[in-house]
């Protein structure tokens, strides 16, 4: 898988560095090689960075798992057990988690991140959610050198199954505004959670 990403990346490198070496001004065809080279080099970067990713020894799986038993256990009884749920957290979020977890308490670059997420927005978003499962992680640097450390491996499970709860009451269309009014109340009463945007 590795040398087929590798294959790839090189000849696309090499179609661009063709193309500027024929181009002598900025053209049509020069751009268009230069999209196609950044869509490939992205997509066999990804590949290869997902190589190395240890998925099988840090799954955020476990995680969602610990979380949604904790929601279990903190409002059983008082909240509708379909809300006991989680959902989204498919792709990247496992990838991203499981990298951050083999590296706890040490920093990850940025970049190496966003290999895994596409892009900085989604790096940003996407850790942004990993903590609102209760993770710790501490961000770090500026725009172009910044950094990402999970700080522990034990979520604060009170604070993720708060936050999912709400979320989950709040995307309910099956719950009425009183229900969830009240929802959202004993999950904000569990934990200080953020303001929703």
């Amino acid at each position: 898988m590795v040398e087929r990403s590798l294959a790839t990346a090189r000849s696309a490198a090499a179609r661009l560095t063709a193309a500027l070496n024929e181009g002598s001004a900025f053209d049509e065809d020069m751009a268009r090689e230069y999209n196609r080279a950044k869509r490939a080099l992205a997509v066999s970067f990804q590949s290869m960075a997902l190589e190395v990713v240890p998925r099988d020894a840090y799954r955020l799986a476990d995680v969602k798992a610990q979380v949604v038993a904790t929601m279990r256990s903190m409002f059983e009884g008082r909240v509708d057990s379909s809300l006991f749920v989680i959902r989204r957290y498919t792709t990247p979020h496992p990838d991203i988690y499981a990298l951050l977890a083999s590296h706890v308490g040490s920093p990850i670059p940025g970049w190496r991140i966003r290999l895994l997420s596409g892009d900085k927005i989604h790096t940003e978003r996407r850790t942004r959610e990993l903590r609102d499962l209760g993770l710790t992680i501490d961000v770090g640097g500026g725009d172009d050198d910044s950094s990402y450390c999970l700080k522990s491996l034990d979520p604060d499970l009170r604070y993720g199954a708060a936050f999912q709860l709400r979320e989950n009451a709040y995307k309910s269309k099956r719950i009425n505004p009183q229900n969830r009014a009240e929802i959202v109340r004993l999950a904000e009463a569990a934990a200080q959670l953020p303001d929703r945007k």
